[in-house]
């Protein structure tokens, strides 16, 4: 298995090279593990050309070719099929869109998938890498549309490498048949690739109730005609729209953390509750965290695209997550700080003191990311992903923020009373808790409208207060699937970027 896992490492490596993805929504490097049986998908791709890459599980990754005219039915026709780089296995799942700059750059979308079987195997299990080297691969497809015995052959070697797809002779052999022109919708999203490139949804309000599979996961959606932000009049469908359209971006902060559920049952307008212990009626595949010095608490934790749906269609508007991951409780992986406008300041005198916050850690050697609130507030994280305590995150947070009240006293306030924050910004250091959970980056917020708390590079702050205009920081749910898609995700960093946080004993010397 290690030497399995060695070569897909070092088959991915051609991938990442060529991708940016703190810019691409397209899955990271990493090989995967099997999901059962040899999976197989097809992915309609508008690139510079639009085309069908094929690509089959083998040795830990996707083989892919990219077949410019797709797949026939009919074995007289033979489909160029230009062989390119691995893909790992969690691509299989991938339909959106590559933002423009970016390689590959266009929708995807998912247009065919299921399991194949190696018809002449010469590796270990369906492996077809021998086959490959041979020039001849054979395989029976078992997908959602394509099914039957398909042959890549190999017809020239060394630059410019060609291979042929060709559907053999058997009894699904149709030469009548053309799946390309009659089954153009994702088999994942029931989308066309024109609605993927438009950002549209994946779910409408009529039927109100549907059964549908995502990732593999057949889950029940309901009410999805109910109004859930009555000002914008948008109803769950859009909910769940959004948080699909958002998964690939919002998935990497809320993995492995323990959630805490805001919902609303009957609307922002209504009354909602926290939910901390996942539900006794969850999926069985769901994963659980159990956690709690005291009483223990069943956590659910969000891993992939069907447990985020599941959790926003019991109308969890809003995703509150801890400071640390389930594999290690007790060890924040950031710190946070919470910018909290007192009466007569708003979100551009947040932005200021942000800024300003970023000046007094720069000058501790530690780089921040900053997001909205969705309100009138601004949050700064900073990075750590290395071995520090809750006391050490919360006493370093606490002893910052004493640093900005000493420096500005006219200011900011970190002191909780509410009787010393009018006219200023208090910056809240006490979230720095194990017991403690902060909104996710790109979770909804309950306001009168869809608005998200969202990440903001350091420019768009300095941009909002220089133009004086508060409403370049504010942003609804179309706001932000056009954001990822031109700029990636801005708080990937606090996911992954690597900081020791210095002593707070030795602030100030």
């Amino acid at each position: 298995m290690k030497g399995l896992q060695a070569m897909a490492e070092n088959n991915l490596e051609k991938y990442r090279s060529k991708r940016d993805f703190g810019k691409t929504p397209e899955p990271g490097g990493a090989p995967g593990e099997s999901r059962g049986g040899a999976i197989f998908v097809i992915q309609k791709h508008a690139a510079r050309n639009l085309h069908y890459d094929i690509r089959l599980e083998s040795d830990g990754v996707l083989k892919s070719w990219a077949v410019p005219k797709g797949p026939s039915m009919n074995p007289r026709d033979k489909r160029l099929a230009m062989p390119t780089e691995d893909h790992p296995l969690s691509y299989a799942d991938f339909e959106g869109v590559i933002p423009r700059g970016e390689y590959g750059a266009g929708a995807v979308e998912v247009w065919d998938r299921g399991v194949f079987v190696n018809l002449k195997p010469k590796g270990e299990g369906n492996s077809i890498s021998a086959n490959m080297e041979d020039g001849l691969v054979e395989v029976w497809l078992e997908g959602e549309k394509l099914k039957g015995g398909f042959a890549l052959v190999r017809t020239r070697m060394g630059k410019g490498e060609t291979w042929l797809l060709v559907k053999m002779r058997d009894k699904e052999t149709g030469l009548d048949r053309n799946p390309v022109e009659d089954l153009p919708r994702s088999v994942l999203t029931g989308r066309t690739l024109e609605e993927i490139a438009e950002g549209a949804g994946y779910f409408s309000e009529d039927p109100p109730n549907i059964k549908v599979s995502i990732g593999g996961r057949t889950l029940t959606l309901t009410n999805l005609n109910k109004i859930m932000y009555p000002e914008a009049d948008f109803s769950k469908a859009g909910v769940l729209n959004y948080y699909i359209g958002v998964s690939l971006y919002i998935l990497p902060h809320l993995r492995g953390r323990l959630l805490t559920m805001k919902r609303y049952p009957d609307g922002v307008d209504g009354d909602f509750f926290y939910e901390k212990s996942c539900p006794g009626y969850k999926p069985d595949w769901l994963t659980v965290t159990e956690a709690g010095r005291t009483k223990k608490v069943a956590y659910c934790t969000v891993e992939d695209e069907a447990g985020l749906v599941w959790i926003a269609n019991l109308a969890s508007l809003e995703f509150h997550t801890s400071l640390s991951r389930s594999g290690n409780i007790s060890r924040p992986t950031m710190v946070v700080f919470d910018l909290d406008p007192g009466e007569g300041m708003d979100i551009l005198d947040c932005a200021r003191a942000g800024v300003d916050l970023r000046a007094l850690l720069a000058g501790l050697g530690l780089e921040c990311c900053a997001k909205t609130s969705g309100g009138k507030g601004l949050h700064v994280y900073i990075p750590l992903n290395t071995p520090v305590s809750f006391q050490e995150t919360k006493d370093f947070a606490h002893a910052v923020a004493l640093m900005m009240q000493e420096r500005y006293p006219d200011m900011i306030v970190a002191n909780m009373r509410k009787a010393l924050r009018k006219g200023k910004i208090l910056i809240d250091w006490s979230q720095n808790d194990e017991h403690k959970t902060t909104v996710c980056a790109y979770s909804l917020r309950a306001r009168t409208r869809p608005v998200v708390s969202t990440p903001v590079t350091w420019d768009e702050l300095d941009a909002a207060v220089e133009k004086k205009d508060k409403g370049l920081l504010f942003f609804e749910v179309e706001d932000v699937l056009e954001r990822v898609h031109e700029k990636g995700d801005l708080f990937r960093p606090v996911a992954v970027m690597e900081q020791e946080l210095p002593a707070a004993a030795h602030l100030g010397r």
